[in-house]
């Protein structure tokens, strides 16, 4: 009796400790290339250090954050992620729901029409921001060439402001949201078909069953990919870079590639750079936990 309760607790040790075992090779990696850079960044945002100076810098406590706040180019930059994020997400977002929709009801070719969809995401950012500007740039892109064939005036496209502004949102839009589309695909072929031949009994239309069945049903990977997309979002630059490089004037300077180019590139002030990054590390953990509070975690 004595050995099988032994047996038994063991049994029940290893339950609790294997687990963590398997999970401990992806929490090192996570930890070593996730969590102590962002410390590591912190810490430097309360210096002054200097990217060809790294072992001579001081603590300078909450002066580069005072800074940010009265720098007009980071909050332009900032206000232009801010925007980005308010547009793009929403239209990825919808995009791919009702992408997803379609493609899982009983169509000819679906196959092709996922792939159709799919194969942007399978393109590195660098590569979209050459194509789109292939496509989009001055006299030499597809656009121009082909409304200067119908005797239309050749358009400023990309150094248009206004214009070039939207060619980044056009191009996040279709290279992300296929990406997004499959989770909400895994996420409907879950759903329960009796949950719809109930609704049918019921006389509910398809309007019913959206609201009712399909959109909450939805709640967990709304949720995920709520959250992924707008990372990303905020994230964005190897697009901007290839597609306009910031401009015409600053227009599409987004707040990663603000980073970037003080850390990296114009004043080597990696002080003030991690401090930008903590910024915005605020915000996107801001917008996370909204959404998160306000989807109930994913759960009914």
């Amino acid at each position: 009796m004595k050995n099988e309760k032994q047996s038994f607790k063991a049994y029940k040790m290893k339950q609790k400790v294997i687990p963590y075992l398997f999970l401990t090779p992806n929490l090192l990696i996570f930890s070593i290339f996730i969590i102590l850079p962002a410390l590591i960044g912190l810490y430097y945002s309360f210096t002054d250090v200097n990217l060809f100076h790294m072992n001579e810098f001081s603590l300078i406590g909450f002066q580069n954050y005072v800074r940010l706040f009265k720098d007009a180019e980071f909050l332009a930059a900032l206000w232009n992620t801010v925007k980005l994020v308010v547009v793009s997400v929403p239209i990825i977002f919808v995009s791919a729901m009702a992408i997803a929709m379609l493609i899982v009801q009983p169509l000819r070719a679906k196959g092709f029409y996922r792939a159709t969809y799919y194969w942007p995401v399978m393109i590195s950012a660098i590569v979209v921001g050459i194509i789109w500007n292939w496509i989009l740039g001055g006299s030499f892109g597809l656009f121009n060439t082909f409304i200067t064939k119908l005797g239309f005036a050749e358009s400023d496209t990309l150094i248009n402001p206004n214009f070039a502004w939207w060619s980044i949102v056009l191009a996040i839009v279709w290279s992300r949201t296929g990406y997004y589309m499959i989770i909400f695909m895994a996420a409907l072929l879950s759903i329960p078909e009796s949950l719809y031949e109930a609704s049918d009994m019921d006389g509910a239309n398809k309007v019913q069953k959206f609201r009712f069945i399909t959109y909450p049903s939805l709640r967990a990977a709304r949720l995920m990919v709520f959250i992924l997309v707008t990372m990303e979002v905020f994230k964005t630059y190897p697009i901007v870079v290839k597609l306009t490089a910031g401009g015409p004037s600053n227009a599409t300077t987004y707040t990663v590639q603000y980073i970037y180019e003080t850390a990296f590139s114009t004043t080597y002030d990696v002080g003030y750079a991690s401090a930008m990054s903590m910024i915005l590390l605020l915000f996107v953990t801001i917008l996370t936990a909204a959404n998160f509070f306000l989807n109930k975690g994913g759960t009914d």
